[in-house]
């Protein structure tokens, strides 16, 4: 975030410093255009379908753990202690077997996100680098990341944005 800030700042004074005229600037809700276009929502649903499919199986193997754990604490007193700590063994390496799988995979769908916003937010810098251009913009800020609380007459760039690349297909 200070980055972010430093940048923001030495764009500002940059401008400032090298035009007597007012600088121009742009704004785009990335998150907004993320969610709004096809490529995000084919991406998202996607993703959703991956999630659910992957639950029903961690939760059908959670649901056997507990039967598991239910039928030991049952029989245990019947048996061995031999036995008692075999079953005991088994439980705890399904365990973690359960949870290193449910990591992976919080952590696998994280990169699957993360790939399909990058993937987007590339065809879109290509998309407003042109806008700004043709608009005379001196600068273009990502209203979630820039920490900017204020901009004198900004150009709002997020719906023309969705519209041009809902065009590039």
């Amino acid at each position: 975030m200070k980055l972010a800030n430093t940048l923001v700042l030495g764009a500002i004074i940059t401008l400032g410093t090298t035009s007597a005229q007012a600088a121009k600037f742009g704004l785009i809700d990335m998150q907004a255009v993320i969610l709004t276009v096809e490529d995000g929502k084919v991406a998202r649903t996607d993703l959703e379908k991956k999630i659910k499919t992957k639950e029903a199986e961690l939760n059908k193997r959670r649901d056997e753990m507990d039967a598991m754990n239910k039928e030991w604490q049952a029989k245990s007193s019947l048996m061995s202690e031999e036995a008692r700590m075999n079953k005991q063994k088994e439980f705890q390496e399904k365990f973690l077997a359960l949870r290193t799988d449910e990591q992976t995979f919080r952590e696998g769908v994280k990169q699957d996100e993360q790939k399909a916003t990058q993937t987007i937010a590339a065809k879109v810098e290509t998309i407003v680098q042109k806008m700004a251009k043709d608009k005379g913009l001196d600068v273009v800020f990502e209203v979630n990341s820039a920490g900017i609380l204020y901009l004198d007459k900004p150009v709002e760039l997020t719906k023309e944005v969705i519209e041009i690349y809902g065009k590039k297909k």
